[in-house]
This record gives C-alpha cells, sequence and structure tokens, in this order.
C-alpha cells in the first residue's frame, strides 16, 4: 500500500482527495494547505507543515493541487527527497524549470506526472482512434471554446490556466507541435492578467487550430470541432452520455465541361457510445500503476514542459501582436 500526501485543498486539491478515497490500496497519510480554513473543514490527517511531508521519509508519493506560480519550488523539494510526484497543470511557469524538474526525476528514477487530465479521458481516446484511423479523411481544421464564469485565478491567466487543457489534448492527439502562433488577450478584472484569450496555431502538414478561453463568461462551454475532407465531429465535454458526435458531411467536386461544381453530400450524423469513467479517477490510478511498475507515465515531464513552452510562446505572442513562427528544433521532445 502506497503512503500519500496531499498539498492543496482548493478546486482541483478537492476533487483529488475526493477520488483518493475511492483507491484501496492508498494511504492518505497527510493532507496539507496553507490556508488554515480549508484544513479546519478537512477530516484528513493534516500535516504541520510542508516540510513535514518533505522529511516524511515513508510517504511514497505526493500530488501537489496548489497554485501554478507553486509548482516548481514545491515540485523540486518533493524530488529531492525522493518521492514520485504528480503536479496539476501547468507543470511549472516557466520552460526552463519543467525541463529541470524532468531532469531531476530521472535523476533520482522517480515518477513525475503533470494532470493533464484529458489525456484520460475516454471520448479524448475515441477521437485519438479516428484521428489515427483517418476516419475523418485529412484534417483541415478545428475550433474550441473553453469559457466560463470562474474560477478565476490571480497567479496566472486564462490562457496558462483554460487554454492548458486544449494545448494538451492536441498534443496528445496529433502527436505534433504548431510551427506558427497567432494570439490576441486582454484582461478586464485584473490588471496584468488575462481573462480572454484567442489563440490560432497552424500545424507543418496545414491542420489549423484556433481556441478561445475566458473564465468571465455566461456559461460552462467545452466544445471542439474537427473538419476533415470525410467527416467531421464534435466533442462536447459538458455532455457526458454523448459527448462526440460525428457528422458524415462533405465535399464533392464534378467537372461539368470546362467548368465544376461543388456538391454538399450528407448523410445521417452518428454518436458513438463512450464508456465514461472518471478522467481524474483514472489519472490517479495511472499515476499509482506507474509508480508500483516503474513506468512512463502518459502525461509525463516531458509532455509538460511542451505545454509550458507552447504557453510561453502564445505570452510572446500576444506581447507582440503577430503571428510568429516557431523552430520545432527548440524543443524537446
Amino acid at each position: 500500500m502506497l503512503k500519500l500526501a496531499l498539498i492543496g485543498l482548493g478546486y482541483w486539491g478537492r476533487n483529488y482527495l475526493r477520488v483518493l478515497k475511492q483507491i484501496p490500496d492508498v494511504n492518505l497519510a497527510y493532507v496539507y494547505d496553507t490556508d488554515q480554513n480549508k484544513l479546519l473543514r478537512s477530516k484528513d490527517v493534516i500535516a504541520r507543515s510542508l516540510e513535514e511531508i518533505i522529511e516524511d521519509k515513508e510517504i511514497n508519493a505526493v500530488i501537489i493541487a496548489t497554485p501554478a506560480s507553486t509548482h516548481y519550488e514545491i515540485g523540486k523539494k518533493l524530488i529531492e527527497s525522493n518521492k514520485h510526484v504528480l503536479i496539476e497543470k501547468p507543470l511549472t511557469m516557466k520552460y526552463e524549470e519543467a525541463l529541470e524538474l524532468a531532469k531531476l526525476a530521472k535523476i533520482k528514477n522517480r515518477v513525475l506526472m503533470v494532470g493533464h487530465i484529458y489525456c484520460y479521458n475516454s471520448a479524448i481516446n475515441y477521437m485519438k482512434e479516428i484521428i489515427k484511423e483517418e476516419r475523418l479523411g485529412k484534417l483541415y481544421y478545428g475550433f474550441g471554446l473553453r469559457c466560463g464564469f470562474g474560477p478565476i485565478r490571480y497567479d496566472a491567466s486564462c490562457t496558462w490556466d483554460l487554454a492548458t487543457h486544449d494545448l494538451a489534448m492536441l498534443d496528445y492527439l496529433l502527436e505534433d507541435f504548431p510551427i506558427e502562433i497567432q494570439a490576441s488577450a486582454t484582461y478586464f478584472l485584473r490588471k496584468g492578467v488575462y481573462d480572454y484569450a484567442n489563440i490560432n496555431l497552424s500545424y507543418e502538414n496545414g491542420f489549423i487550430f484556433n481556441l478561445t478561453v475566458s473564465w468571465y463568461a455566461a456559461e460552462k462551454i467545452r466544445s471542439w470541432y474537427l473538419i476533415g475532407s470525410e467527416r467531421m465531429l464534435k466533442f462536447d465535454d459538458t455532455n457526458k452520455n454523448n459527448p462526440i458526435v460525428i457528422y458524415n458531411k462533405r465535399v464533392k467536386e464534378e467537372k461539368l465541361g470546362e467548368y465544376s461544381e461543388i456538391k454538399m453530400l450528407e448523410s445521417e450524423a452518428v454518436i458513438p457510445y463512450i464508456n465514461y469513467e472518471e478522467p481524474l479517477l483514472l489519472q490517479v490510478m495511472h499515476f499509482l500503476e506507474c509508480i508500483k511498475e516503474n513506468k512512463k507515465p502518459l502525461s509525463d515531464a516531458r509532455q509538460g514542459a511542451r505545454i509550458v513552452k507552447l504557453l510561453e510562446l502564445i505570452d510572446e505572442a500576444i506581447l507582440k501582436g503577430e503571428r510568429i513562427k516557431i523552430s520545432k528544433d527548440n524543443v524537446e521532445q
């Protein structure tokens, strides 16, 4: 039985706490948060300090669900003390820091995993299969919308908080890094912390993806559309029963003498059965499995570092106000 600690009892921390209690072979030794009010509401064993967790040699693994700006410092201390670590996204706030943690974990032979929850979503894994088998045909473009009314962060913009999910999804589905980025963002609530952003990514094979994110919107929307030469796909993460719809729609060009005509072809849409299992539970179970079997995590530190690099490039594109080109040679794969 693994002895584990949870650091952070905010939005994600409370969810981690809930799923940890569903896993029988876990001994949750400590929970800790700097907010004493959150600790007072907890019925679990409370650590007196972060150092108590770091210094406890019986603790095998730690889940970090603290503000993004603290991930690097806490993660480094825990890995140095020979603990396996799962860090909620983003891995760090700087690419060089993410690479440092990845290298440190390799030296220490510790599992370092990032909370890219959509890598453990059954609908996303169905999408990955469809893309791999080219059932949509050649992918032309896609667009996504991730918005809602909070939670609002103060140490990270909506790009680093919300867009991280979609960037990790793209990385997982396409197994590729964009070659061009154009982005714009603005803030309304707190100076310097973006509340709204629009991101456009271009890939070497011609695929384009446009993403809009905001935490200051009237309703919660988590939708993606992928447009291919043979079919189109919609993913709606708020629809747990039918998260995916495949539209049998395409166009066909027919020659009419010297001219040609574009015909719109369509047939009945398909709603595939997706066996829903809670992604966060699957993510934590995968973390524990990687520790026990010394396996490389699906959302490992290298993926975490790539997403941090992409977020830095998006910030650069926002500040420059122009499309920037990317050399994939500068991104460790």
